[in-house]
């Protein structure tokens, strides 16, 4: 009887994961392991840093947003990770204030007002920022990036 087994790649939340035989892990695990190593070889085009940090053209406007928080976080798919919510619920406190940034416990009230309690929204910010959707523009203030918005246009997409 064959061992089940596992192979993870994280690469800051964009998970993969692959289950079964160790034979069959091992496959996926070695065609991995190439593409990886393909990837680091590529060149990656310089955009600069302006273009990333600027909105895309189709993400949506300030004026375009619901008026409530709730309405717009039921736009999103049910099956959204925490992660998510709180890019959301970043990015809408953004749409709202004056210097175009929020607060991680700005973005969390929103939540708990929609009764939704994240185990650690600052890790929740943290991990959002090694994924290069927000960024930090002062010292606990963030801006959803141009990847951010993406994200949440994907999101948005799948619902």
């Amino acid at each position: 009887m064959e061992r089940g087994a596992r192979f993870r790649i994280n690469l800051t939340t964009r998970e993969i994961e692959i289950e079964g035989s160790e034979a069959f892990v091992r496959e996926y695990a070695e065609r991995f392991e190439e593409l990886l190593a393909m990837l680091a070889k590529s060149p990656v085009p310089d955009t600069g840093p302006a273009e990333s940090l600027q909105a895309p053209a189709d993400a949506p406007l300030a004026a375009d947003l619901p008026s409530t928080f709730g309405e717009y976080l039921n736009l999103f798919p049910g099956d959204i990770t925490d992660l998510d919510k709180m890019l959301i619920a970043g990015y809408y406190v953004q749409s709202q204030s004056q210097d175009n940034s929020f607060a991680t416990a700005s973005a969390h009230n929103l939540l708990k007002e929609q009764g939704i309690k994240l185990a650690n929204a600052a890790d929740c910010v943290k991990k959002n920022q090694r994924a290069k959707r927000v960024f930090a523009v002062e010292k606990g203030r963030f801006r959803v990036s141009r990847l951010g918005s993406e994200h949440i246009n994907s999101l948005l997409a799948r619902r």
